[in-house]
């Protein structure tokens, strides 16, 4: 009696210490877990703050932009000629499109003739700018803005068109936002033409 008393004892001891080990194992695999989790999270956070810059491509990897994260802006399937379509939240767009070159024309006169044709597709517009002459990054540009008032949100927004020869082909930036940012978007058009890459 006393025997099978001490074994049913021993037996029982047995599952204890099993119970006990099972459950000290799942806590230590969830606090691995846990702090495997928490690791994860610190250095994706290391890496977003190391990098303050998304960088978008086109569908074929022929271009790219990086523009900083503050502008929030988000890649949309491009429509029309574009290649590439970025856009924001508060209207800040940007659209960039792809022509070949044209042979024995120089790149002012091509942008001159884009303004005169671009700008009329517009209702009304305001303070159009001369055509002013850039170097992007060795290349040639040319550039001109305007204002230009959205009936559909009764908003007047600035527009700035550059085109940038680089090789034989011409790339077409049009950036615009409402004018009220103005200030909020200062850097946005050097910004877009300094980190434009093409492949």
């Amino acid at each position: 009696m006393k025997q099978s008393l001490f074994r049913w004892h021993k037996q029982l001891n047995i599952k204890k210490v099993i119970f006990v080990v099972c459950i000290i194992f799942l806590l230590l695999i969830a606090i691995i877990g846990f702090v495997g989790k928490t690791i994860e999270e610190t250095k994706k956070q290391a890496v977003a703050e190391a990098n303050p810059n998304t960088v978008f491509y086109d569908a074929n990897k022929q271009i790219s932009i990086e523009l900083s994260k503050k502008y929030a802006l988000t890649q949309y399937t491009p429509t029309k000629d574009y290649l590439l379509e970025v856009r924001s939240n508060k209207n800040l767009d940007i659209f960039i499109s792809q022509k070949d070159i044209l042979e024995n024309r120089n790149l002012q006169d091509v942008v001159s003739a884009d303004k005169i044709t671009f700008t009329e597709t517009f209702p009304s517009i305001s303070n159009l700018s001369e055509l002013k002459e850039l170097n992007v990054n060795g290349n040639l540009a040319y550039t001109y803005s305007f204002h230009y008032l959205d009936s559909q949100l009764n908003t007047a927004f600035f527009i700035q068109i550059v085109w940038l020869q680089i090789d034989n082909h011409y790339y077409i930036f049009d950036i615009e936002f409402p004018l009220d940012d103005l200030s909020l978007y200062t850097n946005i058009i050097t910004e877009t033409l300094a980190y434009f890459q093409s492949y």
